[in-house]
């Protein structure tokens, strides 16, 4: 049988199949009518019943011009049907009888309505067929119509002929009818079910299409049914080269995971879920991605399959790999802090004592020459140590509000020398540039090893490329880039790129790793790039590098804006005095060596020196002494009693004492914050007897606040 076109409604489906019947009823009524029609004509005029065969011949031509002419209206065409099949009935019934052919088209003519137009007009019709049989009825009663035969009793032979068949005539009418009707109301169910199956099963395609999650379908036993358009992304293989095929046999795992994902696959063929699994992958183009893989079980049409949902954690691996990295340097830190603080307690003391007794040497001396390699050495150690001091963010500060640009300005022709020839120097300033709060001589090293480390990179020669821009960070950019605990907002850019040999994955992830480097012995102590990261650490910035084998590298420090204006916090300078007094200064220092030094360097000066190891003694040494006490030199850590609490001691009793910190690092709220509070003097160490001298006048000769 021939189907109805696709993409009909429910209610043209229906009407598709009775124009179907309805072609069919004119069909037969057209060209199997005809042998039916030829003898009934003739029979009527034998009998010389003109008006039966005037009838015949109207109503059979009606049923032909219907066959023919598509192009009338289905309704006219369904309803003269039906009043063809009734007229054919009346005109038998009342020419030849109840025993003719009449009763029969009139039984028809409910029943071609019930089927082709619905149960209210199929009722009708029935009422119409009970009326003319109580009409014939009537008239037999009554002897206005005879039989062209005898018959005892007509009306009430008529009355149980007439009865029986509309109980007939009412069942099958009524039942067509409704089952007709049942099966349209089925139908548009069916069809309701079918539109909502295709919009879930189109949400679920959408769902699983653009999923952020790589999706797949497969057999229990492996074989490939569906996939998303993100799995091609991360697989790197359109569906047509994966479906259909067993992932065991796509070499989509390494050798060594495939017994693991066998056991899954049991699992999956017991009816469990599994995952999320780690699983690395193979790509298309031979790059591996780490993945987590969860499957399910689950029944679709009958089927059993399993959904599979992969996601890519290879962005987490390296997130992960950076915060070892941070907590690593964080580590490393605090130990290169600890060394280098103990360490400028003894280069202080050895720059110092060689300075002392390079005083006391005549320049002819055959000694002198070797105590200032001493000092030299000692020197060369200190500027060591002070790396150590930055890449801790231990290292004292004296931040000030400057402009990136000018500095830059300022060492261009610095940086031209040190890079050569051979490499093209550029520079792209924002001339808008905001300024940072920073230490100018540390962003001025910042800038130094940057430099330096990208003129290695470029042996052969290149372009060295210096930006800065302003940016606004928001949390997303720190997330992306794996960066912890920073505060969005405005910072200004330092980029550093050169067209190098660039770096691998093993090297980035030690970079700023003191004391690594790739150079040759001798050639680099591996400390430039740890420095940069301690320095920007310490100024409240950070530090992001990107780098590819063979393709250069490129150093973006960022610095948060500052919100005073250049030169806002330039201090009036005070007139250093001669380095000499007769003031009585008290130092506090838990290092002998350091203490002993610091008070011959005072004692030569003309100064009057109280000394302590401790803030206990300090306190003890000062209620011993008679007169006043001008100058409090201590160190910031100390056991018992830290070099701030002694000056706040001392200070209840001496309002007027100024006090100078020394330290080469320290953890109170000075180093925790970056800056000096206003008003506190510092001298790092390691320091020389003459900048010991110099800073002790300095300070003594401040106007007091």
């Amino acid at each position: 049988m021939k189907a109805p076109p696709a993409g009909l409604t429910v209610d043209d489906g229906i009407r598709y199949w009775q124009e179907r019947l309805l072609s069919f009823f004119l069909f037969v009524g057209a060209f199997l009518g005809f042998f039916v029609y030829l003898p009934s004509v003739a029979l009527c005029i034998k009998e010389d019943l003109w008006s039966a065969a005037l009838a015949d011949t109207i109503i059979y031509g009606w049923v032909v011009i219907l066959y023919f002419c598509k192009s009338i209206p289905f309704a006219v065409r369904a309803i003269s049907v039906s009043l063809i099949s009734y007229l054919l009935g009346i005109t038998l019934l009342l020419a030849i009888g109840p025993f003719g052919g009449g009763p029969v088209w009139l039984f028809a003519f409910p029943v071609i309505v019930a089927i082709l137009l619905d149960l209210r007009i199929s009722l009708i019709s029935l009422a119409v067929n009970a009326g003319t049989l109580i009409i014939v009825g009537i008239l037999l009663k009554f002897g206005h119509m005879e039989w062209d035969y005898p018959v005892a009793n007509p009306a009430e032979k008529w009355i149980v002929i007439s009865l029986n068949f509309l109980l007939l005539n009412s069942i099958v009418t009524i039942s067509i009818a409704l089952i007709s009707e049942g099966m349209q109301n089925l139908l548009k169910r069916q069809k309701s079910m079918l539109a909502s199956l295709e919009k879930s099963e189109e949400k679920f395609r959408v769902l699983f299409e653009f999923a952020p999650d790589a999706c797949y379908l497969s057999s229990l036993e492996g074989t490939l049914i569906d996939g998303n358009k993100t799995a091609e992304e991360l697989l790197g293989y359109n569906k047509e080269e994966l479906i259909g095929k067993n992932f065991l046999e796509l070499n989509l795992l390494p050798p060594e995971q495939l017994p693991k994902a066998r056991e899954l696959m049991s699992k999956n063929f017991e009816g469990k879920g599994t995952g999320p699994d780690e699983f690395i992958l193979n790509r298309k183009n031979d790059e591996n991605v780490l993945v987590e893989i969860g499957t399910r079980p689950i029944e679709i049409g009958g089927q059993k399959i399993v959904l599979g949902i992969v996601r890519d954690i290879s962005e987490r691996r390296r997130l992960e790999e950076q915060l070892h990295q941070a907590q690593k340097m964080e580590a490393i830190g605090m130990l290169a802090g600890g060394v280098a603080h103990d360490f400028n307690n003894i280069l202080t003391s050895i720059i110092g004592n060689a300075s002392l007794a390079l005083m006391e040497i005549d320049k002819g001396d055959s000694l002198r020459e070797e105590i200032e390699e001493i000092k030299a050495a000692g020197e060369k150690a200190a500027a060591l140590t002070r790396q150590l001091l930055a890449f801790s963010r231990k290292q004292i500060i004296q931040p000030k509000v400057v402009g990136l640009n000018e500095l830059l300005s300022g060492m261009e022709k610095m940086l031209g020398r040190l890079i050569g020839e051979n490499i093209e120097l550029v520079t792209i300033l924002e001339p808008a540039l905001w300024p940072v709060k920073a230490d100018p001589g540390q962003i001025e090293q910042v800038i130094m090893n940057l430099t330096i480390n990208s003129r290695d990179a470029m042996p052969k020669g290149g372009k060295l490329i210096i930006e800065t821009a302003n940016v606004d960070l928001n949390r997303n950019y720190f997330r992306n880039h794996g960066i912890k605990e920073e505060q969005p907002g405005p910072y200004v850019m330092l980029a550093v790129s050169d067209t190098g040999i660039g770096m691998d994955k093993e090297t980035r992830e030690h970079i700023f790793d003191p004391f690594y480097t790739t150079k040759e012995t001798g050639k680099g102590t591996g400390l430039g790039l740890s420095t940069i990261y301690g320095v920007v650490r310490q100024s409240n910035g950070f530090v992001w590098v990107y780098s590819e084998p063979g393709r250069g590298s490129t150093f973006k420090v960022y610095l948060p804006r500052a919100e005073e204006n250049v030169g806002a916090e330039e201090q009036e300078r005070i007139p250093v005095g001669e380095p000499g007094g007769s003031e009585t200064v008290l130092i506090v220092e838990d290092n002998d060596s350091l203490r002993r030094l610091a008070r011959t360097v005072l004692k030569q000066k003309g100064y009057k020196v109280l000394e302590a190891e401790n803030g206990e003694e300090a306190l003890r040494v000062s209620n011993e002494h008679e007169g006043a006490i001008d100058l409090l030199v201590t160190d910031v850590v100390m056991p018992k009693k830290s070099g701030r609490e002694t000056a706040e001691r001392l200070q209840q009793i001496y309002p007027r004492m100024k006090v100078i910190y020394m330290s080469g690092y320290t953890d109170n709220a000075i180093v925790q914050h970056g800056v000096l509070e206003p008003g506190l003097n510092f001298i790092e160490k390691p320091f020389s007897p003459a900048d010991l001298a110099r800073k002790v006048r300095e300070v003594l000769d401040k106007k007091q606040d």
